[in-house]
């Protein structure tokens, strides 16, 4: 009867082992969250989009400036179309093309160092007049980066993603990010929309700004220096000469004798300075990177004491059936 009841209690401590993995579950480990825009590390101030000020175009979200490219778009801080509790940047007009956004820039950067950034949520819709938000091929978003730190949107420096045109994506669109290589101390980041014109009222909403360092690239060749045009330098013309002129006798018959002809050797061309080719540019829309393999330390030592468990439950089971049949 004692036997019977080792193998019993040994069976049991088999199934408790067997289903101890999945009864204690570790506490996840969260990576930089996709809503990041209130998260310590974010490198962008006011990602969230709270209020803010006053400007000559509306109310803008707090440490961030509006531009304007084309139109007059009327910039409004909302809270009915946002992400998290903060609310959003908003613009809109009714009618008219525009094509504005808001940037900002942030400052303590590494030259040369690869910097990622997006914009986590937003909408381009168009209002036709029914109360409709509706996806439309005239409305666009985009995003830019000057890697100089200049606020001048119209610079040759900012260098535009790919525009997202007729799209219903609103949280990270792919299109909606950019890496890019800081080429001073700051850098300046644009979010653009852009409307083309058509009935009803176009309205553009941003939220969730965030931007980070990506510390496992390797740093970028800094740009090499621009060569300065010199103006060409022309050969020095040698001067006229002129053959001596010979007294002439008087003859009964005066006759005149033709002028010297200048000799002037031919002019050769002076090459000017070839400019350096254009450095390469370094942005590019981010492609999301395939999962890789994460260790989760907590489940792995749980996982391994549940092994431990079955197999020295294992042992125990065989060794109580010998002794249980032998006594039988």
């Amino acid at each position: 009867m004692i036997y019977r009841t080792r193998a019993i209690f040994i069976f049991v401590i088999l199934l408790v082992s067997l289903f101890a993995p999945f009864l204690i579950s570790p506490p996840a480990v969260h990576a930089f969250p996709d809503n990041c825009g209130l998260h310590p590390s974010n490198l962008f101030r006011n990602g969230s989009m709270a209020p803010g000020h006053q400007t000559q175009f509306g109310e803008v979200a707090q440490d961030w400036q509006p531009f304007v490219l084309n139109g007059s778009p009327r910039f409004e801080w909302v809270d009915n179309e946002k992400w998290d509790a903060n609310g959003a940047q908003y613009f809109w007009s009714d009618s008219v093309a525009f094509d504005a956004g808001i940037f900002q820039s942030v400052g303590g950067l590494q030259p040369g160092v690869f910097y990622r950034f997006r914009i986590g949520y937003s909408h381009a819709r168009l209002d036709p007049g029914n109360a409709q938000n509706e996806v439309h091929p005239s409305m666009g978003r985009q995003v830019g980066v000057d890697p100089t730190g200049g606020t001048d949107p119209k610079s040759p420096n900012v260098m535009w993603g790919p525009s997202l045109f007729n799209s219903d994506a609103g949280m990270n669109p792919p299109q909606l990010t950019m890496t890019f290589a800081a080429r001073a101390d700051k850098a300046t980041m644009y979010f653009r929309g852009i409307f083309n014109g058509g009935g009803g009222r176009a309205k553009i909403w941003f939220d969730v700004a965030c931007m980070e360092p990506l510390f496992d690239l390797p740093t970028a060749t800094p740009l090499a220096p621009t060569a300065t045009p010199m103006p060409p330098t022309n050969p020095p013309r040698p001067a006229a000469t002129r053959a001596p002129s010979t007294p002439t006798k008087i003859a009964p018959a005066p006759t005149s004798t033709p002028p010297p002809t200048e000799t002037r050797e031919p002019a050769t061309a002076t090459p000017t300075n070839t400019l350096a080719p254009a450095a390469l540019r370094y942005a590019r829309p981010d492609v999301t990177p395939t999962a890789g393999l994460s260790i989760d330390w907590g489940m792995g030592i749980v996982a391994g004491a549940g092994l431990l468990f079955i197999v020295g439950a294992l042992g125990f089971f065989g060794i109580g059936y010998l002794l249980w049949s032998r006594h039988r």
